[in-house]
């Protein structure tokens, strides 16, 4: 059973039945604030981003096939002229929504290591085939994939599925013996704030409230539509949060997972376009698309 895909869902369940049972007890300790703690891992980050290099000349020496482990040192001694990562990475803002439905902005940061050689990159709601190696600010390798694997994007720590748009995998060819070789796949990896990964969850191997750092290479990805009702799953989130529970028809089923968006009867796939001119229908003219609009 792989880490990635299923830690988090599990120390979900897992801290809801310790937080109750706390609770009965009096040990119950809240979540810090989102407002306080992006401030403390900020700092973390930039503090270690400023002091730290990866190997980027092995990097620049390898084979546009060849998979390389990311490795990270301190800028000292011998390394004391290598390049700190914090003049290579590029910030991106993700939002992150508390039980209320308020949204706080967070800072992760991106490393483009290699350009992946096609032309488009994944979105956040693909599926993504990867290889990976997670890591806490200490160094301490918490997981890995060495061998690649697929991964819904959607069912991933929110730090993760936020590089994906920032890779381009590469192209692949068919051995003879059915297996496949890829070349000129991509890799980055990404700095985040403890909000981004598991927050206030503590799993022996990932302490509570940890910034995370995952390099990842990217072989090749799937666009996602997830109900098969002719929409990206992508443009499903209606409201653009990057948050997948939008429920147009209240009907307990998201979007991204109903097949009849509005619950008017007609399936979203029959009234998105039914002209076929590659624009959502509006017959009413009310701004609403036909496919979401239930008059």
């Amino acid at each position: 059973m792989n880490k990635l895909t299923y830690f988090f869902g599990f120390f979900c369940i897992f801290l809801l039945i310790s937080s109750c049972e706390e609770q009965q007890r009096g040990f119950y300790t809240p979540p810090k604030e989102y407002s306080e703690q992006r401030a403390i891992d900020n700092d973390s980050l930039l503090s270690f981003l400023q002091s730290r290099f990866y190997n980027y000349e092995e990097y620049a020496a390898a084979a546009s096939d060849e998979r390389i482990t990311f490795t990270i040192d301190t800028i000292q001694g011998v390394n004391a002229n290598k390049t700190p990562l914090a003049d290579q990475v590029d910030q991106i803002n993700v939002q992150i929504k508390d039980p209320e439905g308020v949204y706080y902005d967070h800072t992760a940061y991106i490393l483009k290591i290699r350009e992946g050689v096609h032309q488009t990159a994944p979105s956040i709601a693909d599926s993504v085939f990867v290889t990976y190696r997670g890591m806490l600010l200490n160094l301490n390798q918490f997981d890995e994939r060495t061998t690649p694997i697929w991964f819904e994007s959607l069912s991933n720590i929110k730090g993760f599925s936020a590089l994906m748009p920032y890779i381009n995998p590469g192209t692949y060819s068919t051995n003879a013996d059915g297996t496949y070789q890829f070349d000129g796949f991509g890799s980055a990896a990404v700095f985040m704030p403890s909000a981004l990964g598991y927050y206030n969850q503590n799993s022996g191997s990932v302490p509570e409230y940890s910034p995370l750092i995952f390099a990842v290479d990217l072989y090749t990805y799937n666009a996602t539509d997830h109900d098969g009702d002719g929409i990206a799953s992508i443009d499903e989130d209606v409201d653009m949060d990057t948050y997948f529970d939008d429920d147009t028809d209240g009907d307990g089923v998201p979007n991204y997972q109903d097949v009849d968006d509005d619950n008017d009867g007609v399936l979203t796939k029959d009234e998105y376009d039914a002209n076929n001119d590659g624009v959502a229908d509006d017959t009413d003219g009310d701004g609403t698309p036909d496919y979401l609009d239930k008059d």
